[in-house]
């Protein structure tokens, strides 16, 4: 009785061993790797930034393993800046290993992996859920752009247009600068809001901005489109302006 029940635990362990190589087979044989670049963000929301200490705690060459070991993601590039009282704007790029079916769609833990999908991934103790902007079989390689924006806020309080200074320089974890402000003008707001009780001015400054072209689109920081008529926000070191309105773009590269 007693080998009986030793011949049956061993079939059933070589069973289970077997079952686990097939299982890691078929997923090496419909695997490929893949460089993807995402924007992280909490609640699906590109302008809330994740906490600082998410921001803080990732570097380059962090992995995700799966439960047996197997390297998935490995961070190959990773840039954060200032978001406001959130914490901070976050961007990696990684090397993954994805899943292709017989559509050549790709999936990455059961999740669909396409540009503009939300993916979730876990390094450890950090789990965000993060934005695919780039997904290519090379890491991105986009063309940087320096650019001269002119930007106008309407009725920002006083005491906030009186700390923008030329010469302010946002920057991001790299010690890169993303913006520098060149020339500053601050008038009394010529139509107040009455719900404000406290003084408001004008303020149109420009800035020379490090921006990105993606796909023919130019971005600063990744996030904010660069053109006339869209908003961008600027965190300096003592001051941040929100939701600037951009009056005209001029490129300073050849």
């Amino acid at each position: 009785m007693r080998i009986m029940t030793k011949n049956y635990l061993i079939i059933v362990f070589l069973i289970f061993v077997f079952s686990v190589f097939y299982f890691l087979l078929s997923r090496a044989k419909n695997s490929t790797d893949l460089y993807v670049r995402a924007i992280f963000a909490p609640k699906e929301d590109l302008t809330v930034a994740v906490p600082y200490w998410v921001a803080n705690s990732l570097k380059k060459g962090d992995r995700e393993k799966t439960a047996f070991g197997q390297t998935i993601a490995e961070i190959t590039d990773i840039e954060s800046y200032e978001g406001g009282g959130h914490g901070k704007h976050l961007i990696m790029e990684m090397k993954i290993t994805a899943q292709r079916d017989r559509a050549d769609n790709f999936s990455y833990k059961n999740q669909s992996l396409a540009l503009n999908e939300w993916v979730d991934f876990n390094f450890g103790k950090v789990k965000q859920r993060g934005l695919i902007t780039y997904l290519d079989a090379k890491p991105s390689k986009y063309p940087v752009k320096m650019l001269l924006v002119n930007l106008v806020k309407k009725k920002e309080l006083t005491y906030i247009a009186g700390q923008v200074r030329i010469g302010d320089v946002m920057l991001n974890d790299k010690g890169e600068a993303m913006a520098r402000v060149t020339a500053l003008k601050i008038s009394p707001s010529v139509f107040k809001d009455a719900n404000l009780a406290e003084a408001v001015d004008d303020i149109a400054l420009s800035v020379e901005i490090t921006a990105k072209e993606i796909n023919g689109i130019l971005y600063f920081g990744e996030i904010a489109k660069i053109a006339v008529g869209q908003k961008i926000t600027l965190f300096f070191k003592n001051v941040t302006l929100w939701e600037a309105d951009i009056t005209s773009v001029g490129s300073l590269t050849d």
